[in-house]
């Protein structure tokens, strides 16, 4: 899920619940105000004798106001109003025209009149219809001003009730308030807090770490992340950024090794030839070769080990565009038993004199066509059957030439009788100077580059080449390339 959606789904929820709770919360801060401030109130009676002494006392003074208003103008009517008071700790205010008398449990307090009087004043024009909240020997008194516009002579009743617990509980309950904001608070940005440290911050402090170590030019560590969202995103990209260049860091490290393992191969195969012509036209020089005979000897070796350095010359250069990409592929069309034939027939002329015994096998159909540069082709199996002479071993020499398919590739394989190979040395025979004798013995001539051309021209045709051996009893080289290319497609190989 992408952090996006999540924050969005968040807040959604978030919004949500806070309603939910605002709503309910504040029902039951209502409900608990008023549970709170009537305990204050009612003193020690229960919330029900409360209540029904409140109705009952309102109930009262409408009927008298009704029905026997005269009574409203009675002290004693407004004493037992006051009496009824008490339970709530407070008492009656009469007020009539400019004459303030007081009846219950402050019936002689004059500067409470007088404070009230001072208040209700304050208070404005409509006095008469509001609460008033008076301040009297560090006790604060509620009064509720309860008009009789029915009587001749302006007259209210000032019901007053002792608030002095309520107010210390109001400033109590203020703290719950506040506490339940913060939990509010707490709900909603807690998730968000979750969510930004697990999806955002945690995997960009990783990020952080990663490209300080790359700076520092340490590639071996990996980023892994298994969130599905932006950041994981930009996580796995950019350890498939370190991994890739680490693989070219590597790559870069192995071809310089190859270029030094290579300068010095060249050096050492071409100083040898050069050696022996330098020994051989210094035998000319001095006049060793005294006779036509002996000076013919010296110029052929002469000119054969210029031959070998010539050939390596141009191997190295085959292999050179080979490697940079620079060599041209001629592909065709080519009907494989008629180059089965062609090659079959070369290779005789080439070994005729070698004592080999040369067999070939043709498998595949008489109308099989395969696509491929046929002067490239022929040169792998050139060099292949060139090899298997080459390291010979064998009184009686045999090399056979397979031609077949299998699957859905061409195959082509030449086994010989030679000396074979351990298999830990079949893995680098496709190696450039790789030698399987590890002094290099001069005895067998050669660049080494043979194998190595012959890799890289079946890796553009998009085939594959490997080798097995049986040591001391035989090798066997096997080519196979895929049936179903175009030639559009082989020349892009």
């Amino acid at each position: 899920m992408s952090i996006r959606l999540k924050l969005i789904l968040t807040y959604l929820f978030g919004t949500i619940l806070t309603a939910i709770i605002v709503a309910m919360t504040g029902i039951g801060l209502v409900t608990a105000v008023l549970s709170y401030l009537a305990s204050g109130i009612v003193k020690d009676q229960s919330p029900d004798e409360a209540f029904s002494r409140s109705i009952d006392l309102f109930v009262d003074l409408r009927y008298a106001e009704r029905y026997t208003p005269e009574e409203l103008t009675s002290p004693e009517f407004a004493a037992s109003i006051g009496d009824r008071l008490q339970p709530f700790g407070g008492f009656l205010v009469v007020r009539q025209g400019e004459r303030w008398e007081s009846y219950g449990a402050l019936s002689e307090g004059e500067a409470f009149l007088r404070q009230l009087q001072l208040d209700v004043s304050t208070a404005g024009p409509h006095a008469d219809d509001v609460f008033v909240v008076s301040a009297w020997e560090e006790r604060d008194l509620l009064s509720v001003a309860y008009d009789f516009p029915g009587i001749n002579d302006p007259l209210t009743y000032y019901l007053v009730a002792d608030m002095t617990m309520a107010e210390s509980k109001t400033n109590r309950f203020e703290l719950f308030v506040l506490l339940g904001i913060a939990i509010l608070v707490g709900i909603i940005l807690v998730p968000l807090l979750w969510i930004t440290t697990r999806d955002i911050v945690r995997p960009l402090r990783q990020l952080e770490q990663g490209s300080r170590r790359i700076a520092e030019g340490d590639l071996n560590f990996r980023l892994e992340s298994k969130v599905r969202n932006e950041v994981g995103s930009v996580i796995r990209s950019y350890e498939k950024m370190r991994s890739e260049l680490q693989r070219s860091i590597d790559a870069q490290l192995a071809l310089e090794e190859n270029r030094k393992e290579l300068i010095s191969n060249i050096s050492h195969d071409l100083k040898t030839p050069l050696t022996s012509i330098k020994g051989y036209v210094e035998g000319i020089r001095v006049g060793i070769a005294d006779d036509p005979e002996k000076l013919k000897k010296y110029i052929d070796v002469i000119y054969a080990k210029a031959l070998d350095m010539d050939r390596m010359i141009d191997d190295l250069f085959l292999l050179s565009k080979l490697d940079l990409e620079q060599e041209r592929f001629h592909m065709e069309a080519v009907p494989l038993e008629s180059f089965y034939r062609q090659t079959m027939s070369e290779l005789q002329m080439e070994y005729e004199s070698a004592s080999v015994r040369l067999t070939g096998e043709y498998e595949a159909g008489p109308d099989d066509v395969v696509t491929m540069d046929v002067q490239k082709m022929r040169r792998v199996m050139l060099n292949l059957v060139g090899n298997s002479v080459k390291f010979m071993d064998k009184k009686d020499p045999h090399i056979h030439v397979y031609f077949g398919r299998q699957s859905e590739d061409w195959v082509f394989a030449v086994t010989d009788n030679g000396p074979g190979m351990e298999p830990a040395e079949l893995e680098r025979i496709f190696d450039r100077f790789y030698r399987a004798d590890t002094n290099r013995n001069q005895n067998v001539a050669g660049s080494g580059l043979g194998l190595a051309i012959v890799k890289q021209i079946v890796a553009n045709h998009g085939g594959a080449i490997h080798a097995r051996s049986e040591p001391g009893q035989s090798m066997t080289v096997m080519i196979s390339i895929p049936m179903n290319r175009n030639i559009n497609e082989a020349g892009r190989a």
